[in-house]
């Protein structure tokens, strides 16, 4: 059976149409300092972290297909109606550049209609196929998957484009497959697969290995009384907002000086690369707006005789976007380097950012062994060792999101319900996607939009080009304000002169020698200006990220903890900078939160210098009626936005003779995504710098 009937998509089937490189951001993080013996009892760990900074509004075109179980139990508890509003739901937001193909399965698998462009008839077409499915027969679920692959594997027109499948199941296998012949078998390759376990009859540990088994998808509990449609926008959210396809890590270590003992990246796993480097490659499948992939990398460091700073890693992405193949550092890999010296300690306090990730590692392998337990007392024991160890742990923002995620699981009274459960959270988790501390901020909007969709199904919900410009509307209604220029005020006023004194000669003669003095000087100080070429040393927030916020209805932020770094830059060649009476805030609505200050400090010539603040406050300020209402809009909306604001005086020697003394002020919004991952908006962070 041919599928190379898909029709040809729109000659732009990219919502951008200007190729911009830098969609992907990698950063690391790492302890500044290793002591001078091997540590092989404590191998040093570094976090690399990937960032999508895209915008939905850059997205591919995508290709979906929908396998949907249609076998008679899909009858019973109104399953069926639920399958059938949700997948109207996902209809509607197709936009006119996406692709979308059914396949149902009961007894056999049968392709309703190829992969067809969602214009405005296509749309209603597939509706009404939608409405006339009807339940009958078992569930062979293995050819259903099988013709969802055919369908993507056969399309004449892939280049640039997204693709997916939805896989929908509410029952075991049926007829019982033979061995090797489920269809958590099938070899799916590099196709994502969600996968949806709906009711208490499915099998969560086929679905679960169906999902695993591609590249990047999940796997989604849906209860009997659970809204489907709210667990499909979850994952159209993200599919309707790809820009960044095939991303891959590459690492490798500094020969002589490091060797990568360990890469953990979840279930996407490590291959060795073959460039001779010793090095690793991590390939991530594509991203969702806003997604963040996060790496351990555990490294060996030799034995050394004398202290030194040496790059231990280097470290690059590779990435596609509209076809066309992009590099993040674009130029050169990122280095990362460490001071090996005999004052520092194997054991010594780790970066906060390593630190949440390891705690969350942990928690993930805590759940995996309760996961393949036999029943339901033993995997509530597993959970239960596992909280004792969250609550011995040092609170931070990732210990407070996995103690309530772990509530939730053992709040799970039926064992059917705690092992899908269970399952789903570690598929996220390995995956790195879904769940809360994953979601990209417009999943939230999507699953109140398909809330009111279920409530009325014929009231359409917001196209997804509406959703994008919605999108751009709010960042662009919280950028902050530029500062508005001001005439220079003339202060003082002019001489009140009598032609008829006698010292008007006098005052002439001498404002005339002052004026020549002032005309000298300022040929002087323009000469020694185009010599040695002087700029403004300033201030920039270089990284951001919000780590833990507790808010309580009191209006009271009870806790805050976040590390910003601000880097003080000084672009003259001929001349060293210093800083003084640095003094800066952040604040909330109009409400200071904490003061950042430093001692005086100097930057050389040509060169910059970071002030990291790893703020903790606890408890932190009340918030006035207007600021809890903004606090509020921010949490639910999964950004929250913060000013830094301030001043520092500069002064640094233009020439022999001149020393110029200025203010550089910066005032600027920080807008981060939490309840999140908490980083920084990068737009916000790129604008914030003194002036």
């Amino acid at each position: 059976m041919s599928f190379a009937d898909d029709e040809p998509p729109p000659a732009n089937s990219s919502a951008g149409t200007n190729l911009v490189r830098d969609r992907v951001r990698l950063a690391a993080y790492i302890n500044d300092k290793a002591p001078l013996e091997e540590n092989t009892q404590e191998p040093q760990e570094v976090l690399l972290e990937v960032t999508d900074t895209s915008s939905a509004g850059e997205r591919s075109g995508l290709d979906l297909v929908a396998v949907l179980d249609v076998s008679t139990s899909m009858d019973n508890d109104g399953k069926l109606d639920k399958l059938k509003t949700a997948m109207k739901f996902v209809i509607s937001k197709l936009g006119p550049m996406d692709r979308l193909s059914i396949v149902s399965f009961a007894s056999n698998a049968r392709q309703w209609c190829g992969l067809r462009l969602m214009t405005i008839d296509a749309k209603e077409e597939i509706k009404d196929i939608i409405g006339k499915l009807s339940a009958n027969g078992a569930t062979n679920m293995r050819d259903g998957l099988m013709m969802g692959l055919q369908v993507l594997d056969g399309r004449r027109y892939k280049s640039g484009r997204v693709s997916s499948n939805v896989l929908m199941s509410d029952g075991e296998e049926y007829p019982k497959p033979e061995p090797l012949r489920s269809a958590s078998d099938v070899s799916i390759g590099d196709v994502a697969v969600y996968t949806f376990g709906f009711g208490k009859n499915h099998d969560p540990k086929v679905l679960q290995a169906i999902a695993s088994n591609s590249q990047g998808g999940t796997f989604l509990y849906v209860r009997d009384e659970d809204s489907l449609t709210k667990r499909f926008a979850e994952i159209m959210a993200g599919l309707l907002s790809v820009v960044v396809q095939d991303l891959e890590l590459s690492v490798w270590p500094q020969r002589g000086h490091s060797t990568i003992k360990e890469v953990v990246a979840g279930s996407y796993l490590p291959k060795p690369t073959e460039d001779g480097h010793h090095g690793y490659s991590v390939r991530f499948g594509d991203l969702f707006c806003g997604e963040v992939r996060k790496v351990i990398v555990h490294l060996l460091l030799p034995a050394v005789h004398r202290g030194y700073r040496t790059t231990v890693i280097y470290a690059q992405c590779s990435y596609r976007t509209q076809g066309k193949t992009f590099y993040s550092p674009p130029d050169q890999p990122l280095r990362c380097s460490i001071q090996r010296t005999g004052s520092a300690s194997q054991y010594a306090t780790k970066k906060p950012e390593v630190e949440e990730e390891l705690d969350r590692i942990q928690y993930v392998n805590m759940i995996e062994k309760a996961s393949v337990m036999e029943n339901e007392e033993s995997a509530r024991g597993k959970l239960e060792e596992a909280q004792k160890v969250l609550e011995a742990k040092q609170p931070n923002r990732m210990v407070v999101i996995l103690m309530a995620e772990l509530q939730q699981l053992l709040q799970l009274k039926r064992w059917n319900d705690l092992l899908a459960r269970l399952l789903e959270h570690l598929t996220s988790h390995r995956r790195q996607r879904g769940l809360n501390v994953f979601a990209p901020p417009r999943t939230a909007k999507f699953v109140e939009q398909a809330e009111k969709f279920d409530k009325n199904p014929n009231e359409p919900p917001p196209s997804v080009e509406d959703d994008v410009k919605e999108e751009e509307a709010e960042v662009a209604a919280t950028m902050p304000v530029s500062e508005q220029r001001r005439e220079p005020r003339l202060l003082g006023r002019p001489w009140e002169l009598r032609s008829s004194e006698w010292c008007v000669w006098a005052m002439v003669v001498l404002c005339t020698v002052l004026a020549i003095g002032v005309i000298i000087a300022g040929v002087a100080v323009f000469a020694v200006y185009i010599f040695f070429k002087p700029k403004m040393p300033y201030l920039v927030v270089s990284d951001a990220r919000l780590v833990l916020l507790q808010y309580d209805q009191g209006g009271t932020i009870q806790s805050l903890q976040m590390s910003i770094t601000i880097r003080a830059e000084n672009n003259n060649s001929k001349a060293d900078a210093t800083f003084s009476s640095v003094d800066l805030a952040l604040g909330f609505h109009g409400t200071d939160v904490v003061l950042l200050r430093s001692e005086p400090f100097t930057v050389p010539r040509e060169s910059s210098l970071p002030l990291p603040y790893n703020v903790a406050v606890a408890p932190g300020p009340a918030l006035d009626t207007a600021g809890m209402q903004a606090m509020d809009e921010s949490l639910k909306a999964g950004v929250v936005p913060f000013d830094l604001f301030g001043k520092a005086r500069t002064r640094w020697k233009v020439g022999v003779f001149v020393k110029i003394r200025y203010w550089t002020r910066i005032s600027c919004r920080l807008r981060f995504f939490f309840p999140g991952n908490g980083t920084v908006m990068p737009t916000d962070r790129d604008r914030c710098r003194s002036k």
